[in-house]
């Protein structure tokens, strides 16, 4: 059971509109930033499947996973300027839309992302399931089953990770 809590339900303190499109994102875009070493990426590559990708500029996903991306929490008002920034900032993001389902999770809010920094190079696949909850399915290829609240603590997540899941030859971005 992925709720487990009523705060679960509710939702958290976030800038919106959705806490499945928006808040559930940032936190995949914020565990792949702290993937990378707290470093905001250099090249990144988002690949958004099925209702993820038909209403992620309507319900701000794009800059709801780029907000995270660049370390934001849901609680921050930049995200609402994520585009801008990653655009001032010189980080060279894609998005790739898949009207489809995902080969590799059955969830509609389902996102791939592949990006580097520096010599870091992450691939992470993530669903976001509503109340902000997300879910990690997998790191570098390899399966994973994390759950991920908008209050957890996702470097003190990632540092206990097995060394196998943070070590990768590098992805094409």
């Amino acid at each position: 059971m992925e709720f487990q809590s009523c705060f679960d339900i509710i939702g958290p303190v976030m800038v919106g509109p959705s806490s499945s499109h928006t808040a559930g994102a940032v936190s995949i875009g914020r565990f792949t930033y702290e993937l990378l070493g707290g470093c905001k990426p250099e090249q990144v590559r988002i690949t958004l499947y099925d209702s993820f990708a038909q209403t992620y500029q309507g319900h701000g996903t794009d800059k709801a996973l780029l907000g995270g991306l660049l370390g934001m929490g849901t609680e921050d008002v930049r995200i609402k300027d994520a585009l801008a920034i990653a655009n001032a900032e010189n980080i060279d993001y894609q998005f790739l839309l898949e009207k489809d389902q995902c080969p590799y999770y059955d969830h509609p809010n389902t996102v791939i992302i592949v990006a580097e920094a520096g010599y870091r190079h992450v691939k992470v696949g993530g669903v976001s399931l509503g109340g902000g909850l997300s879910h990690i399915f997998f790191i570098n290829d390899a399966e994973t089953t994390i759950r991920l609240s908008t209050d957890d603590d996702f470097r003190s997540i990632c540092n206990r990770l097995p060394l196998y899941m943070l070590t990768n030859e590098k992805k094409e971005v």
